[in-house]
């Protein structure tokens, strides 16, 4: 079953890509995501970048604002604010950044890496390091994967963070 590999009473970080593959409230796989964190006593943190991110439109943002106030309101989704001031987490970011550029070579440049994903892992370090239990990212790009994974794995935290791909695990929920 989903979840086996993310521990109760840990932190999960969430991509947009991820956010918009769940729906809203009435949606299944948004569903089966609440009750799995509730169940598993998880905090979910979107950061600032991803909300950010949710709203091309002003209407589009209305909605995904919305979605994540219902989130918020039903006490299982925080926001997130990266703290450059913790040691190490600029680095996380920036060895993510050039780990990400290195898997994607020949399709974008360093200046067109999607820089949210590089403070995801910045992120799930500083939590780490300000003393989580476990840090679950939430992604569904693979080449951000495979660097936010390198990248956790450089400062010895791989042992207590993993990252997920987040479309298969709602999936996996939904079965």
């Amino acid at each position: 079953m989903a979840g086996t590999t993310i521990p109760s009473d840990s932190k999960a970080i969430i991509d947009s890509s991820v956010l918009f593959a769940m729906g809203g409230p009435s949606n299944g796989k948004y569903q089966a995501f609440e009750r799995f964190v509730r169940r598993q006593n998880i905090t979910v943190i979107v950061p600032e970048q991803v909300a950010e991110e949710l709203g091309e439109s002003p209407g589009a943002y209305e909605y995904q604002r919305d979605r994540l106030r219902a989130a918020q309101d039903a006490g299982w989704l925080s926001p997130g604010h990266i703290d450059f001031s913790v040691s190490r987490v600029s680095e996380v970011v920036d060895t993510t950044r050039t780990r990400m550029a290195a898997l994607s070579a020949d399709d974008v440049t360093e200046d067109e890496i999607e820089k949210t994903d590089t403070i995801l892992a910045g992120l799930a370090y500083q939590y780490v390091a300000e003393g989580a239990s476990h840090v679950t990212v939430f992604v569904s790009d693979r080449i951000a994967e495979r660097a936010i994974t390198d990248a956790l794995a450089a400062v010895d935290i791989e042992d207590r963070t993993s990252v997920v791909e987040g479309r298969e695990f709602l999936g996996k929920l939904v079965e």
